[in-house]
């Protein structure tokens, strides 16, 4: 089986979920090409992907800018693909087919990118954006079946942003099979148009066995929480911190430190409100740190909270990977009623969801956590049992390699 990974930037470090797509199918005896818009070349450099050969599996495409010089190398571009009898780029030119794509001559160049790779049999795009991309490619016949994975944003704040209702009607009319991370993007997805006989959730997963479970000692010290984010507004780390300030003003018998593991750009913002509040001997900004370290901060900690809201311009999550890597390792998890959320976190069980922005809710729970720590073991350990079950990355990776076979 030949399969090509259609994304926007590979690899990624922040978006592992693409890497790992990659690596297992590559673990699975399976011919994997990746084709990216550009890449952070220091993420090559990750020892998890050392002896991939990733770099030679990856092709670029859009590498000029400006139209005047894809106007310019246009000749080139079509004299190279046709000594080699490459006609799809001469299709790719049909603006009845691809509309301001073609006109604008971005679809000569993409298809010139895929003449390396050849033709696939299963091309897998990435976020809705690319998957439109891919129906192109389809159109153009350079791949048997079209697969794109849904993973959040892509519904929320990409229609939002652009107001267009019919934005992947082409995705709709051409995909094969669409994969959304949840059930509530899957819903989402259905009443903008998607095809409900072509349309799976395919959750994202961790490597359970890379997370050791840990039993939450129920200690007579302060209560440690953590939170490992990227500092941007849909995480809802400013609510977090208001949070804390009033467990402070409300409970002041609860004693507790906070752990802020990433960075971003609400960081000046999480800064000040830890500032204004007087917050500083309770929290802790520990800014990107390296992932060693990471997890020495995590073991340390008894309860992981990540309050996520929907952001001012529609951005929402989709199922939050830091919150299934703290339930595999034990921990209860304070979260919100929002997005795919719910399905991972059984509120009651494994941890407590709280209404987004709901600051009172938040402390209330924290307090509870607090004064009964003898819940810690119980919920740590349906916690890890719940991602076992349903978010376990091998299982996954077998299970979408089934869905190939399938269509195939």
């Amino acid at each position: 089986m030949k399969v090509t990974v259609l994304t926007t930037k590979f690899p990624k470090i922040s978006e592992t979920f693409v890497l790992h797509h990659v690596t297992g199918l590559l673990d699975r005896q399976i011919d994997v090409h990746v084709i990216a818009r550009k890449g952070e070349e220091k993420a090559f450099s990750n020892a998890e992907i050392e002896g991939y050969d990733l770099r030679g599996r990856t092709h670029l495409f859009h590498k000029k800018p400006k139209y005047s010089q894809r106007l310019g190398g246009l000749p080139g571009l079509i004299a190279r693909n046709m000594k080699h009898g490459r006609y799809h780029v001469l299709r790719s030119l049909n603006p009845f087919q691809f509309g301001k794509p073609a006109i604008n001559l971005k679809t000569p160049w993409l298809a010139d990118a895929f003449a390396d790779i050849g033709r696939t049999e299963i091309l897998h795009c990435h976020f809705g954006p690319n998957g439109v991309i891919g129906a192109y490619l389809k159109k153009m016949k350079l791949c048997d079946r079209l697969v794109v994975t849904f993973h959040g944003y892509d519904v929320s704040r990409v229609l939002r942003r652009s107001r267009r209702k019919h934005r992947y009607d082409e995705i709709f009319k051409h995909a094969d099979l669409i994969l959304p991370v949840s059930n509530h993007w899957r819903e989402e997805l259905i009443k903008l148009g998607a095809p409900d006989d072509r349309i799976q959730v395919h959750r994202m997963g961790i490597n359970t066995e890379y997370f050791t479970f840990r039993q939450r000692s129920t200690h007579n010290g302060p209560i440690r929480i953590a939170t490992t984010a990227r500092f941007t507004e849909k995480k809802g780390l400013d609510y977090a911190v208001k949070a804390i300030a009033r467990v402070a003003e409300k409970y002041p018998d609860t004693r507790l430190h906070y752990d802020m593991i990433g960075d971003g750009p609400t960081r000046p913002k999480i800064e000040a409100l830890i500032a204004e509040h007087g917050l500083g001997d309770r929290i802790t900004l520990h800014g990107a740190i390296r992932l060693e370290k990471v997890r020495v901060l995590l073991e340390k900690a008894d309860v992981f909270m990540l309050p996520s809201v929907t952001a001012s311009d529609g951005d929402k999550e989709g199922v939050p990977v830091s919150l299934m890597e703290a339930m595999a390792i034990g921990m209860p998890v304070l979260s919100t009623w929002h997005s795919g959320i719910p399905e991972l976190v059984e509120d009651g069980l494994s941890g407590y969801l709280v209404p987004e922005r709901d600051i009172d809710a938040l402390a209330e729970r924290i307090n509870h956590l607090s004064e009964n720590r003898d819940l810690w073991t119980e919920m740590g350990r349906a916690g890890r049992e719940k991602v076992e079950r349903e978010y376990n990355l091998d299982r996954q990776h077998d299970r979408l390699v089934e869905l190939y076979r399938q269509l195939l």
